[in-house]
């Protein structure tokens, strides 16, 4: 079937008719009076052509669809009863459609207790990650004990997908304060490197978390800067440990959170990954590195009310994943509360399902490109976040900034 252009028999309307039609409704308001202003430094008109955009880059993560890891996250609390517990949650939620798990070990684990953890779990079907104090602070030792896990269960390196996240200059700009000091911090981060290299190719080390800045009420060019700001740091700190920046690229995602302002947030992680791949041009990475992003339902948007979270959290989950998350994790309605239960556990889960598998979001790669809208949005949302960039890495990087 041939394509066939569906407005060849109309004639063309030129952008001055558009106006003259909108100043005529305006009823002698200047158009300008619709401009919205999204962030410092970018406001957006009422409506966009194709003659407003010029030459559009590829964002697209993928090139065949826009499938992502539904991911939940477990807190592991101290003590061989808790880890059994956390364990029958696991496999309750993977049951229950999760692709993608978050375990948080903020206590101190020995190598039984997290093979008591990881007991059923099958490491091939599923993308299994690490983060809380525990393995921010001794992210080799979770890796040794993920490496005999997969020798118990025979399973290949790489046949398994998922990460130890650690984030310590992240750490330091959200409390001011290293686990240890700045240069035991990065050897742990290059030894927890050089140990995925070798032995778990498909895990992420650096997990760049913007969360805390978000929720702390930074606007989303800031969010950007930051993301990429802290990303620099390691690149340039790192292969001053003589790790090549491209080595330390592939395992690096980062995490943003996506809020209730529909378009901003799609063009966020669309414009995120436009300037990582700047980033990674400027030291000279040959073969660029994906840029792996995982998302969040934002914890600043929820209200005391959790239906009205919930109804927040399938927005915000749509923003997500049509900007291009790798993976999201939708917060329960309940969690500005305390602890979650069951029931909005499940509802959390339940949106990706409906989004993934009666919605078919995961179907078409980049399903927001070609919207005049979104794409202006993306390229000066890009634009306003790389000059805020700028300002930190001339002041000496994200560190010099913080001491100013």
């Amino acid at each position: 079937m041939k394509n066939t252009n569906l407005f060849a028999e109309f004639e063309p309307i030129p952008t001055e008719d558009w106006l003259a039609k909108i100043e005529k409704d305006l009823k002698g308001k200047p158009i300008e009076s619709l401009d919205w202003k999204v962030d410092e430094g970018l406001t957006m008109k009422p409506f966009y052509r194709e003659e407003d955009l010029g030459e559009l880059p590829n964002v697209a993560r993928k090139t065949s669809d826009n499938d992502w890891h539904i991911q939940e996250e477990i807190e592991v609390e101290d003590g061989i009863a808790a880890i059994k517990r956390a364990n029958k949650r696991a496999l309750q939620t993977l049951m229950q459609g999760a692709t993608s798990l978050l375990f948080i070990l903020d206590n101190v684990i020995s190598e039984k207790d997290f093979l008591a953890l990881m007991k059923g779990i099958h490491p091939q079907m599923v993308s299994l990650n690490f983060g809380g104090l525990f393995t921010e602070s001794e992210p080799g030792t979770v890796l040794e004990y993920f490496k005999s896990f997969l020798k118990k269960n025979k399973t290949k390196k790489t046949d398994t997908h998922g990460g130890v996240w650690v984030d310590p200059v992240g750490f330091f700009v959200d409390t001011g304060e290293y686990y240890e000091t700045y240069e035991q911090d990065m050897m742990e981060v290059e030894g927890a490197i050089l140990t995925a290299t070798h032995a778990l190719p498909n895990f992420a080390v650096i997990n760049v978390d913007t969360t805390t800045f978000h929720n702390q009420g930074t606007q989303p060019a800031q969010e950007l800067a930051i993301a990429l700001s802290i990303g620099s740091e390691y690149l340039t700190r790192l292969t001053e440990f003589e790790l090549e920046a491209e080595t330390v690229a592939q395992h690096m995602q980062f995490t943003f959170c996506a809020a209730s302002s529909y378009f901003v947030e799609i063009a966020k992680l669309r414009a995120f990954r436009l300037l990582w791949r700047e980033v990674q041009k400027a030291y000279e990475i040959a073969t660029l590195a994906p840029t792996r992003i995982h998302a969040k339902t934002s914890l600043r948007t929820q209200t005391e009310d959790r239906h009205t979270n919930m109804i927040h959290a399938t927005t915000e989950s749509m923003s997500a994943i049509l900007g291009g998350a790798d993976s999201l994790a939708v917060q329960p309605a309940d969690l500005v509360h305390g602890a979650s239960d069951d029931f909005t556990r499940r509802i959390a889960r339940n949106v990706q399902h409906i989004l993934k598998h009666e919605s078919y979001l995961d179907r078409v790669a980049d399903p927001a490109a070609g919207s005049y809208y979104i794409e202006k949005m993306t390229q000066q949302l890009a634009q306003v976040a790389w000059g805020k960039f700028q300002k930190i890495e001339q002041a000496g990087g994200i560190l010099g900034f913080m001491e100013e």
